[in-house]
């Protein structure tokens, strides 16, 4: 239960911060994101479409030296030229597409590392957290953080979707259960990004950090699947989805600090 309501805490927060940003005057770092994305969504477009390519005439090549008959592989002729060998040209497509949407999502965090920190300090200081001084070192070590810590899910995620890929070709039909599961740990990581900025400005160590979200990991998916169903919007999702995650992640993380500082409170009283 603990799960799904964060989740819904998390999928509020994510639609709360649209007017928080604009009433608050935050909407300036809207424009970051979207430039971004604009330039590396037509780079990745060029690369994986050459890369398709390549791959798919590399493989073409190699069955073209395998003998008609007589060759354990000869079965492949037949597949490289019947239906089953433009499927598996898609299938190769895809698969790039997946892994350089990931790439992207996270080059997108890494490279506005030090963007998103500001944004949630701000956001934390218009609900009335203290407003502390600017450190160029404190600032050096939370991008130094931030890339660690994208790097890190990141890695996780290209792992858990070669296993599942794998796993696919081996028993096609698992594809039915591991394609919601991937969805599923592509929201958690991307909410625990957008999470850690939150507890990187209250000084937990990464170690902490990692074990506060896991605790509310219901709350990180619903901010991750916020962030990747406004992504299906052209442009408009470039430009929100990921100041509105930040934001929305920022305000719930302060709200769960209130909430425990009243609990201790009471218990102190008591």
């Amino acid at each position: 239960m603990k799960f799904f309501s964060g989740f819904g805490k998390g999928v509020a927060s994510f639609f709360k911060a649209f007017g928080f940003v604009f009433n608050k005057g935050l909407w300036p770092y809207l424009f970051l994101p979207l430039i971004l994305w604009l330039a590396m969504f037509l780079a990745s477009i060029y690369l994986t479409d050459s890369l398709g390519d390549y791959i798919q005439a590399w493989i073409d090549a190699k069955i073209q030296t395998i003998p008609n008959e007589g060759h354990w592989l000869s079965w492949l002729k037949e597949f490289e030229n019947g239906w089953l060998g433009f499927i598996a040209a898609w299938v190769i497509r895809f698969f790039l597409w997946a892994m350089s949407g990931t790439f992207m999502k996270y080059l997108t965090l890494i490279l506005l590392s030090p963007v998103f920190s500001l944004l949630s300090e701000a956001v934390a200081m218009k609900l009335g957290a203290k407003n502390s001084s600017f450190n160029m070192g404190q600032l050096m070590k939370d991008i130094l953080r931030g890339t660690l810590i994208s790097l890190r899910n990141m890695l996780l995620e290209y792992l858990l979707m070669l296993i599942c890929f794998a796993l696919c070709i081996v028993f096609p039909p698992a594809a039915f259960v591991l394609t919601p599961f991937l969805f599923l740990a592509g929201w958690y990581f991307i909410g625990f990004s957008m999470l850690d900025y939150s507890c990187e400005r209250e000084k937990m160590g990464i170690i902490k950090s990692i074990r506060f979200i896991r605790s509310n990991m219901g709350l990180a998916c619903g901010i991750g699947f916020c962030y990747s169903l406004v992504l299906w919007f052209p442009m408009l999702g470039m430009m929100f989805a990921p100041v509105m995650a930040v934001s929305g992640a920022t305000l719930a993380f302060e709200e769960l600090k209130k909430k425990e500082t009243n609990l201790s409170n009471v218990s102190e009283t008591l």
